[in-house]
């Protein structure tokens, strides 16, 4: 009998881990939860993107620049139903001539049965000074 309690509260927790929290909705996120460092670059500095409060199983899938535009896209599987473990992310995106860049993040699940594949979309400015 003590066993069958155990094997039940464990997966109960199990359970309430793996739930979806409704409170946290991706598609509203707010944007002061990814910021540039340094926070006012020049041409000789190396660029992060720092990605406050990331899911530690979000990973990065692409990262690229063509012209004045970035392109930053991270991936997750809500088929694996695992839990959010918070982190902040630090993505390198490196020395960047004097301009204005766009930069475009993007989270993609990566599921077979996600609905509509992008979880979370926005399109930031970067302003590069001399």
């Amino acid at each position: 009998m003590k066993y069958i309690v155990y094997i039940l509260l464990v997966i109960l927790l199990f359970s309430l881990g793996c739930k979806e929290d409704s409170n946290i909705d991706q598609a509203n996120r707010d944007e002061s939860t990814l910021k540039f460092i340094p926070e006012n670059p020049g041409s000789k500095d190396e660029i992060s993107l720092i990605v406050f409060d990331d899911c530690k199983y979000n990973t990065l899938s692409k990262s690229s620049r063509t012209g004045k535009t970035i392109n930053i896209e991270k991936q997750f599987n809500s088929m694996m139903k695992w839990p959010c473990v918070l982190h902040n992310d630090t993505i390198l995106i490196g020395k960047l001539p004097q301009g204005t860049y766009n930069v475009n993040y993007t989270l993609i699940d990566i599921s077979q049965q996600a609905p509509k594949n992008i979880s979370y979309s926005t399109t930031l400015q970067l302003a590069v000074g001399k």
